[in-house]
């Protein structure tokens, strides 16, 4: 059987490609793309490459999308390895397969989702036994083999999705209001609420990080030295004591998690990654790659370490959790309470804080300087919350 042709690259999307894809999905019916353009979104994604495509259809149709985005995986060799290891392309494509359409908030519209067949559950639950079984010096080794072996696959991924450059984007360098912040925050809980305990997500590909915790704990203590490296000025007393805490109690904070409330967690709940619609006062959510089932408020705790315009003082942040619980409530759900909340959130600030050292161990962070300025702004905004933990209290 002839393997079906999937685009590796922007410049491999052509008209007749297009027609076959969307005509597959059911976008197109006795119609065809007559031209396509093509404009790239940045020079190079962490995790993958974005592209605008600009249709010219051969019947002119009002309803269908003259702009879309097309979707694929990082060309960076350390990046797009991360990527496969921890299923960020399958993961992404099968949420807009199945999951995402399901929210209350605004997501991208897929009209396209390929990719090539994976390893499958027995050997990525396999995998995860390794994790928490093998030796640290052998995960390390194991993760350079798995790494490999998936690259030699050369799995291709591609996603067409709907073109949002009609809302308003923030630059995470820029930052948000407090007042923007609510807002995110009532659409999170109203979001995460659907999928509240929900069975629906215990699948393989969106297993918690709680659940390889020896494994995340390996790689936290692998982006430490990262992080002390290039940004040391930035480290107060303080953040330097928080993440050796961390360190130390990698499988403290695991444990808890495991027993708390689960639900569809994004991981990367930044504001770059959310557009607003000032008309209907709703926000939209991208790059769902690094989704996962686990801890919902760690997803504010995420957004708070690095998306303000200014560091949230630790009342905005209390405002904040406030606002998600109410959310939660307009969600449905109704046996979580404020208290429980507010002492997740310490945990979810935990997730977060391991979840930013990891990223910047994982990633080029080493010769980007563009991420290298964005990870200063973020430790640099940070301080205030994690000045503000009571260690002892935990």
């Amino acid at each position: 059987m002839t393997k079906r042709f999937i685009p590796r690259s922007i410049e491999e999307i052509t008209p007749q490609w297009l027609t076959d894809a969307l005509t597959e999905s059911g976008v197109l019916r006795n119609n065809s793309v007559k031209n396509v353009s093509t404009e790239m979104i940045g020079e190079q994604g962490y995790m993958g490459i974005l592209g605008r495509l600009n249709l010219e259809y051969e019947t002119s149709d009002d309803g269908l999308p003259t702009s879309m985005i097309a979707k694929l995986p990082t060309r960076e060799f350390k990046n797009r390895i991360t990527g496969e290891i921890f299923l960020h392309y399958e993961r992404e494509n099968r949420l807009y397969d199945e999951y995402l359409i399901k929210l209350p908030t605004k997501t991208p519209k897929c009209y396209f989702s390929d990719m090539d067949s994976g390893v499958g559950e027995r050997t990525i639950n396999f995998s995860y036994f390794l994790y928490n079984k093998l030796p640290k010096w052998l995960i390390n080794v194991f993760l350079i083999f798995f790494g490999l072996y998936v690259l030699a696959k050369k799995r291709r991924y591609i996603l067409l999705i709907e073109d949002f450059a009609d809302l308003e984007y923030i630059d995470q360098r820029d930052g948000c209001s407090h007042e923007d912040a609510k807002l995110v925050m009532r659409s999170l809980g109203k979001g995460q609420a659907v999928f509240w305990n929900n069975p629906e997500v215990n699948q393989y590909w969106l297993k918690p990080d709680s659940e390889i915790g020896r494994l995340m704990g390996l790689l936290y203590e692998n982006g430490l030295p990262v992080v002390e490296r290039n940004f040391e000025d930035r480290l107060t007393p303080k953040i330097k004591t928080v993440f050796d805490w961390v360190l130390k109690n990698n499988g403290r904070i695991d444990n808890f998690i495991l027993t708390r409330p689960t639900t569809l967690v994004h991981s990367d709940f930044r504001i770059d990654n959310i557009f607003f619609n000032r008309k209907e006062n709703e926000i939209a959510i991208i790059d769902w790659q690094g989704a996962y089932r686990g801890l919902g408020i760690s997803d504010l705790a995420y957004f708070c370490t690095g998306s303000g315009s200014q560091p949230f003082t630790p009342e905005q942040v209390d405002e904040l959790i406030i606002t998600y619980h109410q959310g939660l409530q307009e969600g449905g759900v109704s046996s979580y309470s404020l208290e429980e909340c507010r002492l997740d959130y310490t945990y979810g600030l935990f997730v977060a804080l391991r979840y930013i050292v990891i990223a910047n161990g994982a990633l080029e962070i080493d010769n980007d300087s563009d991420l290298q300025k964005l990870s200063e702004l973020w430790f640099d905004r940070m301080k205030l919350m994690v000045e503000n933990l009571d260690l002892s209290s935990i």
